[in-house]
């Protein structure tokens, strides 16, 4: 999503990714195969294509960008 302002970007975040807040991260794996296909990507090339698992159930999958492209990176730093 293209955001105009700032305060564009930081609604669109907010909304987007706001539901993290409070999770905890219980599992981190290579993305199946399967999970792959359902993303379209093609798992002989998706070096980075991983599954952060939360608590809950809910899963969080890296991508290039906002359109799905192909699996994304994360970069994990210490911040403030």
């Amino acid at each position: 999503m293209a955001t105009k302002t700032k305060d564009d970007k930081k609604s669109w975040i907010t909304r987007d990714f706001g539901q993290l807040v409070g999770k905890k991260i219980v599992k981190v794996r290579p993305m199946t195969e399967k999970e792959c296909e359902l993303f379209g990507w093609d798992y002989r090339f998706e070096d980075y294509a991983m599954v952060l698992v939360c608590d809950d159930g809910t899963a969080i999958i890296p991508s290039q960008d906002p359109e799905g492209n192909g699996a994304g990176f994360l970069f994990v730093e210490k911040v403030g």
